[in-house]
C-alpha cells in the first residue's frame, strides 16, 4: 500500500518507522536485563552505522566478545545501576521531577499520575504491575505511537497519522525532554564509557534531537535528520 503514497506521504511513513525503531531499541535497553539476541543485533553492520550517527561507538572488546557471556555480565550491571537498593539510579520520571504541589521528587508522585493520564488519553494500556513513568515504558509508549502513526500513513489516513504524531510531540514536550536527558547524564556518570553509558548517549541524543524540536511545536525536520542518519 505504501507504494501508492505520494513523495510527502512516503517520507512521513519512513520518518514514523524510524522513530518507532529507535524508541523501541532504547526502550528494550532500559526496560530490563539484556538478552544475547539483543546484543547480537547491536553488533550488526547496519546497526553499528546507525549508532555511530548518534555518537555511539563500541570498542573492539565488546564487538568481539561472546554475546551470552556479555549478557550475563551486563545483567549484573543493570541490576547494580537500576535495581540495587540505596545505590541505584531510579529510572522513573517522578524521581527526577517534582509535581507542582510537591516539595521534592518522589516515586509514585504527581508525575506518575500525569503519565498514566496521558496513556489513558492516548489509548495505551498498562500491563499488570507496571509503573507508568519508568523510562523504558515511556520510551515504549513513543515507539508504539510511532508504529501506529506509520500504520495510519501506510493506510492513507493522514488525519489519524497527524493525531498520533501530535501525541508524540505532546509527550516529548510534557515529559521526555524534561527528564530523560538528566537521567541519561546520571547513567553516564555512573557507567562511564561502558555499554550502559553508551546507550545513555543514544537515548539522550535521540530525545534531544526529536523532542527538542517538538518542544518548539514541530518535529518534521528533526525526524528527517534522524532518518537520514
Amino acid at each position: 500500500m505504501s507504494a501508492a503514497l505520494d513523495a510527502a506521504g512516503q517520507q512521513g511513513l519512513e520518518m514514523a518507522r524510524a522513530r518507532a525503531a529507535l524508541y523501541g531499541l532504547v526502550s528494550r535497553i532500559f526496560s530490563g536485563k539484556p538478552t544475547a539476541e539483543l546484543l547480537g543485533a547491536l553488533k550488526g553492520r547496519e546497526m553499528l552505522e546507525s549508532l555511530a550517527a548518534f555518537e555511539v561507538v563500541f570498542d573492539e572488546g565488546f564487538l568481539g566478545g561472546d554475546v551470552a557471556a556479555q549478557a550475563d555480565e551486563l545483567a549484573g550491571e543493570y541490576a547494580e545501576l537500576f535495581l540495587a537498593t540505596g545505590s541505584n539510579i531510579a529510572p522513573f520520571e517522578s524521581v527526577f521531577l517534582p509535581g507542582w504541589s510537591e516539595d521534592k521528587p518522589q516515586l509514585w508522585g504527581e508525575a506518575t499520575a500525569a503519565v498514566a493520564k496521558f496513556y489513558e488519553e492516548a489509548g495505551l494500556e498498562l500491563r499488570s504491575g507496571q509503573i507508568p513513568d519508568h523510562v523504558g515504558l515511556e520510551l515504549e509508549a513513543m515507539a508504539t505511537l510511532a508504529e501506529c502513526e506509520a500504520a495510519r500513513r501506510e493506510a492513507g489516513d493522514a488525519e489519524g497519522a497527524g493525531r498520533l504524531e501530535g501525541l508524540q510531540n505532546r509527550f516529548c514536550r510534557e515529559h521526555l525532554i524534561r527528564w530523560v536527558p538528566e537521567f541519561c547524564k546520571a547513567v553516564r556518570e555512573r557507567a562511564g564509557n561502558g555499554f550502559y553509558g553508551s546507550m545513555a548517549v543514544l537515548a539522550a541524543n535521540l530525545v534531544q534531537l526529536h523532542c527538542g524540536e517538538a518542544e518548539d511545536g514541530g518535529s518534521e525536520e528533526t525526524t528527517r535528520r534522524i532518518t537520514d542518519k
